[in-house]
């Protein structure tokens, strides 16, 4: 990988993991009500205030107060909106969290083959260690909404506290919005909840990025101090990492769009009405009008395979980021196209032509004892654009060391990542992919044609009632 998309990739973990938001956490000591009338004033400091910290050794609990205080209030001056109650930081040791429920996570069968359709996870890997090895780098904070709400710093060293000034400015901003609008959604696929983040998180980024320019030109400031952070040396999978990272990316263009198109009385309108596709958020002229369409697969299966689901089959939608994360991890959109932000407060640029096109996409995953497959249906803005996605996927595949068995027909050797059997199909606007373990049982989860049930012939009655020969 060239080096320099390399050290941006990295930048962008460390700026993933300063800004989480986690539903639930243990606290003790909860958050107080302000009753401060006026904004950028919080708890007796004013957003213009001088403070006499040193950072030499650390932060002490009285230096951590001011600083959070202060950064409240020039927060509230940006924003407009009041925080309701303070914000209480905590800080743990970096064992401890790594000990904790909110560094780990859980996925199944459906979550591998997600991963596998987009070409990200395959074999060799499990979804579940390419994350632990993504967010394992080094957790600077995160926002818990349990009692109330407060910040989570992990360091190092819990005893001197080495606070990051934009994690602390991520992170307080997710407490504006909570105390505000609320930071939960119900979201029916990844892509959805990619959308509500490109809200969510691409706001904390946005105010973190303001509250930078304020520092360069108008405040006094203290010198930003790394917690933690990566050394440099860590291996992670930059697909998946792309894949996640869209919202602290295109988010804060988003907002900003927004924001210059209606106000900050528009953001805070998009949080009842919030984007819902990675799609809206690569190019906010789509918001709020135009998410893409829902995609319904037909189940064609034969009786041995099933849908997979708890209790009812689940479907997932990979979105234009995920498309687009996954063409760029496997070579087929050029690195460093990414480098190219797409707007002043874009990270990366994740719009590109073979996949700016995209209306739609469901995923569904089959089950057949221990063997799985998928059928991956595309719908694209107009035949040319799912022409040249289709092609970009057989690309895909070509990079995977699949070979081909007919002009739409794809295998990949058993003893390859991304194994089994491909099947590419266009119709006009309509991209079907099918993958299974073989190439002859590609038509047992999804044959080319719907199958066909005998029609039933109805009797003739002016036919003879039995065969014979007939009678001049």
């Amino acid at each position: 990988m060239n080096r320099r998309v390399a050290a941006a990739l990295l930048v962008g973990v460390v700026i993933l993991l300063a800004g989480c938001t986690v539903p639930t956490a243990e606290v003790d000591d909860g958050p107080q009500p302000l009753d401060d009338d006026e904004l950028g004033y919080v708890d007796g400091y004013w957003y213009d205030d001088s403070i006499d910290v040193d950072t030499s050794d650390g932060l002490s609990e009285d230096e951590l107060d001011a600083v959070t205080k202060r950064a409240m209030a020039r927060i509230e001056h940006e924003r407009g909106l009041q925080f309701q109650r303070t914000v209480p930081v905590e800080v743990i040791g970096r064992e401890q969290f790594q000990q904790s429920d909110t560094a780990t996570g859980e996925y199944g069968a459906f979550d591998e083959q997600l991963w596998r359709s987009t070409f990200v996870v395959g074999d060799d890997s499990s979804v579940g260690e390419e994350f632990d090895a993504l967010y394992g780098a080094s957790v600077q904070g995160y926002y818990t909404t349990a009692d109330d709400g407060r910040i989570v710093l992990v360091a190092d060293d819990p005893d001197a506290v080495e606070v990051d000034r934009g994690t602390l400015v991520h992170e307080l901003t997710h407490a504006l919005q909570h105390q505000h609008f609320g930071i939960s959604r119900e979201t029916t696929t990844r892509d959805e909840r990619l959308g509500w983040l490109g809200l969510l998180e691409g706001e904390a980024n946005y105010m973190m990025d303001i509250y930078e320019e304020r520092c360069e030109t108008e405040w006094e400031c203290i010198d930003p101090v790394a917690s933690g952070g990566s050394d440099g040396q860590q291996s992670f999978n930059e697909g998946l990492f792309l894949t996640i990272f869209h919202p602290y990316s295109d988010g804060p263009q988003f907002v900003h769009e927004l924001r210059e198109r209606e106000g900050w009385e528009g953001v805070n309108a998009a949080y009842e009405e919030y984007p819902t596709s990675t799609a809206q958020v690569i190019d906010p002229d789509r918001y709020p009008g135009a998410p893409g369409e829902d995609v319904t697969i037909d189940d064609r299966s034969a009786t041995s395979w099933d849908r997979l689901g708890d209790e009812a089959p689940r479907t997932e939608t990979v979105g234009e980021a995920g498309l687009f994360a996954a063409l760029w991890y496997n070579g087929v959109i050029e690195q460093q196209h990414i480098m190219a932000a797409s707007g002043e407060y874009a990270r990366y640029n994740y719009a590109h032509p073979i996949t700016n096109g995209w209306n739609g996409d469901t995923l569904v995953v089959y089950e057949n004892d221990d063997e799985y497959g998928h059928v991956f249906e595309s719908e694209w803005s107009s035949t040319d654009d799912a022409d040249q996605f289709g092609a970009a996927y057989e690309e895909l595949l070509l990079a995977n060391a699949a070979t081909t068995v007919d002009e739409r027909t794809y295998r990949i050797d058993d003893d390859e990542p991304f194994a089994g059997a491909y099947r590419v199909v266009q119709d006009g606007s309509t991209v079907t992919i099918v993958h299974a373990p073989t190439v002859e049982e590609l038509d047992g989860i999804h044959p080319l044609e719907a199958p066909v049930a005998p029609a039933r012939i109805e009797p003739d009655a002016t036919a003879p009632a039995s065969p014979g020969v007939a009678t001049p």
